[in-house]
């Protein structure tokens, strides 16, 4: 009989959640030795790791914690540059790598001789399975499958939405200000989350200042603007007005909408 391994990668976020707790539900037999894995950079925000409590607690599983070989501090230092959306070393030396590892220990160390993955993509996001699918792992094809049961079960947004909701967990509270999981410094933050950032947790804005201006002036978080620049009163201003400018106008196409299909 194969060595199994079930594992399911956590990110803090509402699909990979929704993905734990929709299989405790729809799949048991395989929750039950499901391994809830978290690949922690140690960037990530508290109330990500407020959160993953609070996933631990709900589902009555222990979450395991991966770290990588190297901070980013010191991945900094090799590097010499901040990573961006063109050079991702970040993701690559503090998830990619520590999975691959993972993965690899699992295989050597204890013998896996199929390993399966469960990814929190959803129905309705096709070209990201498709991207996924791609990722060059670098570990033994064979032994390694990859599920996507939101997806297989045509589940969608909005059945996520009330997962989480049903389940009594909710969101993540970052959600309240932020679109996305992930590091502080994510380099695909909006404008508008680099401003919340700056104003709910100043010292890890702090921080992702201090490697910019230590990259030098070539090297900037947001693609066109340093943050040095986005702290200025009267940008911060601008970019504030255009968010709620376009929140209430997208605000006012859904009410439209709406009373058309009434």
């Amino acid at each position: 009989m194969e060595k199994e391994y079930h594992i399911l990668s956590l990110s803090g976020g509402k699909d990979s959640t929704a993905l734990a707790f929709f299989m405790k539900e729809n799949m048991p037999e395989i929750f039950e030795k499901l391994e809830l894995v978290f690949f922690d950079t140690e960037c990530d925000l508290s109330e990500t790791y407020d959160y993953l409590n609070k996933i631990e607690m709900y589902l009555d599983k222990k979450i395991k914690y991966i770290k990588p070989e190297f901070s980013f501090e010191q991945l900094y230092q090799i590097y010499k540059f901040i990573p961006s959306i063109r050079y991702r070393w970040c993701t690559t030396g503090m998830k990619t790598n520590p999975f691959r590892k993972y993965m690899n220990k699992l295989i050597t160390e204890y013998n896996a001789q199929k390993i399966h993955l469960y990814v929190g993509i959803r129905s309705d996001e096709p070209t990201r399975i498709e991207k996924y699918q791609k990722q060059n792992i670098e570990t033994n094809n064979s032994v390694l499958k990859t599920h996507y049961p939101l997806a297989e079960h045509g589940l969608i947004k909005q059945d996520v939405f009330d997962i989480l909701t049903n389940s009594g967990i909710g969101f993540p509270e970052y959600y309240e200000w932020r679109s996305r999981s992930g590091c502080y410094f994510c380099f695909f933050q909006k404008k508008i989350e680099w401003i919340n950032l700056l104003e709910r947790h100043p010292k890890l804005f702090e921080k992702a200042l201090y490697f910019e201006k230590i990259g030098g002036k070539n090297f900037t978080w947001c693609q066109d603007m340093s943050l040095e620049e986005l702290m200025k009163p009267e940008i911060t201003e601008e970019i504030k007005n255009k968010y709620l400018q376009k929140n209430n106008k997208n605000i006012e196409l859904r009410n439209n909408l709406i009373k058309l299909m009434e």
